[in-house]
């Protein structure tokens, strides 16, 4: 068809040339698709603009028709006039239906059709009309491609250079005026001066545009990335924290929103994962396991906190049952072997989990409650799974209490220590002590270890109090040696965190110099599990501190991982045997047996031995009996202020006290 000559038309295929311009680098860099957003972009305000011109034609055309009928201008000029406003409105029907390309080549080629007519059957070149094709060039210029603005120049030229033919030989009865081809000349200088001005505006017009346009796209990109990464998750492609928060806000929040479940999912063990195979596995598993998340979220809302955290959002399990159906679903998906970088592993997780009941509750309040509960299903064991109740928020209320109330007892110096004797059990002599924390809060009853510890260690406040443990310990040792006691020795429990977090071997070797100690009368008593990683340099700390005199000791062993190989790898010169293998060990013959072998591959590795929890003097004298060196319970003393064990000691002969 005809209007396919219009929609060929592209305007990248105008040369700069042809309105004596030079190329710009940034013309010549224009990617094809920038040209096709130009040429979009321009149909987009082309096909405005033209129904707005349509419009106003056409209520100039009834204007027209209106004053013909008044002035009796003759009748064909008013169905001429007629005949343009239909074609027009067809010309606007096709807008209508999603077709520029041929409503802009009926409008502009009507009103060229139109002019011509009126100027033929008019007064020929002699006719006002006939400038109306310098109006025909400027639509031409503004609304077709540089290719269909050529072609109505020329129609317009051959147009002119016709009538003045027609003139000439008489074709068509212009009379009333005088002509000569000067007349031509004139209008054919108008119309090249018409095309020449508007070419030049309208390319310059197109050029901006297209700048405007790569500019945009580019800003546009950056915008689009901006908010990639400010909403997603870089390793995995996953929705962030934030993304879930607006999800939940744009959503579900409010008094009539529908009910939702947040879960918590965390990886069980993945730093071990990522330490001992490195990072990029580390990250490989990360984005293995999101795959897998998404796979199961299908109605789902997935996203990523960080770490080996990922999170899931659920307007369709939103009952306790659904709820644990849908976390063991995800589990028995995590848990399925995973092969990555030459590796099958079995990853598991622990899943937190808390239901939206009530209207009000916010995101932060919900995701809160859900990570609660998935670091307690953690505390119980690996892939296990937790529904939010107030109990746990009971629990981490309480938590941070006390953790407000260990940073006060620094402060009000509410700590004490205490320290129970360890007997030698071949010569019934005390050897020395272990510096025990009790925590004395104004006006109430004494907070067991087992309760602040933990908070401590937590918190970090632990590595302030163990300070204070260390240089305590210390100066009461000294004063016992200055007290006549020349070979009297202190063992300290040192917490994982201090090795992790502080700086324990200038703690120690700090309060030392202070108190005038020399590094034999120093024990530091570890959990065995520490001796499990080295990613902190443990080994080295233990081994720098050994190399000054300091001694180090496995506390409770057995009640841990019982490795007795890991022993050998630290400098480590005693073993104590937990309590509970010394109270069951007159239980069965195996109790007893257990408590022979440790002591047997103990000394093996050259380990001194430490039993605790001795209440009798027939344990004692059966320890005694298996090799064990040292040993500590009620039997002899239970643990005492330093002013009461300074008067046990002096009362102490033949391996019991003379007051007990």
């Amino acid at each position: 068809m005809l209007f396919d000559l219009f929609a060929r038309f592209r305007p990248d295929q105008g040369s700069s040339h042809a309105a004596g311009r030079s190329s710009s680098p940034d013309d010549l860099l224009l990617s094809t698709s920038d040209k096709i957003d130009v040429i979009q972009a321009l149909a987009s305000y082309n096909a405005r603009r033209v129904k707005q011109m349509i419009l106003a034609i056409n209520a100039l055309i009834v204007l027209s028709i209106i004053n013909n009928v008044l002035f009796d201008r003759g009748l064909w000029l008013s169905l001429a006039a007629g005949a343009v406003f239909c074609v027009l409105f067809v010309a606007r029907r096709y807008y209508d239906t999603d077709r520029p390309s041929a409503a802009q080549f009926i409008f502009l080629w009507t009103i060229f059709g139109a002019v011509s007519y009126i100027t033929w059957a008019g007064d020929g070149l002699r006719d006002q009309i006939i400038l109306g094709n310098s109006v025909s060039l400027v639509f031409a210029a503004i609304l077709a491609t540089p290719r269909h603005f050529v072609v109505m120049y020329a129609a317009v030229l051959l147009n002119t250079i016709a009538l003045g033919l027609a003139n000439e030989f008489g074709w068509v009865d212009y009379s009333g005026f005088a002509f000569d081809w000067s007349n031509v000349g004139d209008a054919v200088m108008l119309y090249s001066v018409t095309a020449v001005t508007v070419f030049i505006l309208a390319y310059d017009m197109r050029q901006l545009l297209s700048r405007y346009n790569k500019e945009y796209r580019k800003a546009k990109a950056s915008e689009d990335e901006i908010f990639r990464l400010a909403n997603h998750d870089t390793l995995t492609g996953l929705p962030n924290l934030f993304m879930a928060e607006k999800k939940y806000r744009d959503e579900i929040s409010g008094r009539d929103g529908p009910k939702a479940t947040v879960l918590m999912i965390g990886l069980d063990n993945f730093k071990a994962v990522n330490d001992s195979l490195g990072h990029v596995f580390g990250d490989g598993v990360l984005k293995a396991i999101a795959a897998r998340l998404a796979d199961v979220a299908s109605d789902a809302f997935l996203f990523r906190i960080g770490g080996d955290v990922f999170g899931m959002m659920s307007l369709s399990a939103i009952t306790p049952e659904q709820v644990e159906a849908l976390a063991d679903t995800v589990q028995k998906r995590v848990s399925a072997p995973l092969e990555a970088g030459g590796h099958v592993i079995m990853m598991t997780c622990s899943i937190g989990g808390a239901i939206r009941l009530d209207g009000s509750v916010t995101f932060e309040h919900l995701r809160r409650e859900a990570d609660i509960a998935m670091y307690r299903a953690k505390g119980v064991a690996a892939n296990t799974f937790k529904l939010f109740d107030e109990t746990m928020n009971n629990k981490v209320m309480a938590s941070a209490s006390l953790a407000a109330q260990l940073r006060t007892a620094i402060e009000k110096q509410q700590f004490k220590l205490y320290f129970q004797p360890k007997i030698e059990l071949e010569t019934g002599r005390i050897r020395g002590a272990e510096a025990l924390l009790r925590w004395f809060p104004d006006g109430d009853k004494p907070i067991p270890p087992d309760v602040f510890i933990p908070v401590a260690e937590d918190t970090g406040i632990i590595i302030e109090i163990g300070a204070w443990v260390i240089q305590e310990a210390c100066r009461e040792c000294r004063r016992m040696q200055d007290l006549g006691h020349k070979d009297f020795a202190v063992a300290v429990n040192i917490s994982a965190v201090q090795f992790k977090r502080g700086n324990l071997e200038a703690v120690v070797l700090d309060a030392l110099e202070v108190c005038g100690l020399s590094p034999e009368s120093l024990e530091l008593e570890l959990t065995e599990s520490l001796l499990l990683e080295d990613e902190f340099d443990i080994k080295g700390q233990i081994s720098r501190l050994s190399a000054k005199g300091i001694s180090f000791s496995v506390d409770d062993f057995g009640k841990g991982y019982s490795n007795l190989g890991n022993l050998g790898k630290f400098d480590v010169a005693t073993l104590k045997i937990d309590q509970s293998f010394v109270f069951a060990m007159f239980d069965s013959a195996q109790d007893l047996a257990l408590v022979e072998a440790i002591v047997r591959m103990a000394k093996a590795l050259g380990l001194r031995i430490v039993a605790e929890g001795v209440e009798t003097q027939r344990a004692a004298s059966m320890l005694s009996l298996f090799g064990v060196d040292s040993g500590q319970g009620y039997y002899w003393s239970k643990p005492l202020p330093i002013d009461n064990f300074i008067g046990y000691i002096d009362t102490f002969k033949d391996g019991k006290a003379m007051s007990a």
